[in-house]
């Protein structure tokens, strides 16, 4: 008779791969509530993803790092810049507040945001609302 020593590990080469390619997307991708923006309100879901920072060739920003953020029907953020990025929106219909100025962004269009603006995103579409964030770092 053959005794496994680790009974509860039966995993074929695909499950192996499967949970390795999991284990270096979470070092890649985290939760982008850092530096970026200090939020100041949060209402309904809104996930946040970051890559890490890499070097840039901008002068000025040494690095820049990409972020996605997505907002369900009904959520909304309210946040202040803490550095200045390039904004797209991916998918749906997203209505943005810049300090006093409003404007609606669908899928296709870009904005920008300066250090120390505060933006207010809400989705007051029936799906969700992506938008592409590329954050120039100077540190």
């Amino acid at each position: 008779m053959h005794t496994n020593k680790h009974p509860y590990i039966n995993m074929k080469r695909r499950d192996v791969m499967i949970a390795g390619l999991a284990g270096v997307s979470a070092l890649l991708v985290g939760k982008g509530d850092g530096a970026w923006a200090q939020p100041i309100e949060k209402m309904g879901r809104v996930d946040v993803k970051a890559l890490k920072p890499v070097e840039s060739m901008i002068p000025g920003f040494p690095k820049v790092r990409l972020r996605e953020a997505t907002w369900q029907p009904g959520a909304s953020s309210k946040a202040k810049m803490q550095n200045a990025m390039i904004c797209e929106c991916t998918r749906g219909t997203l209505e943005v507040t810049a300090d006093d100025r409003k404007f609606t962004v669908k899928k296709g269009d870009v904005w920008t945001c300066s250090v120390g603006l505060v933006e207010g995103v809400s989705n007051k579409g029936k799906g969700p609302g992506t938008m592409r964030i590329i954050d120039l770092l100077t540190a």
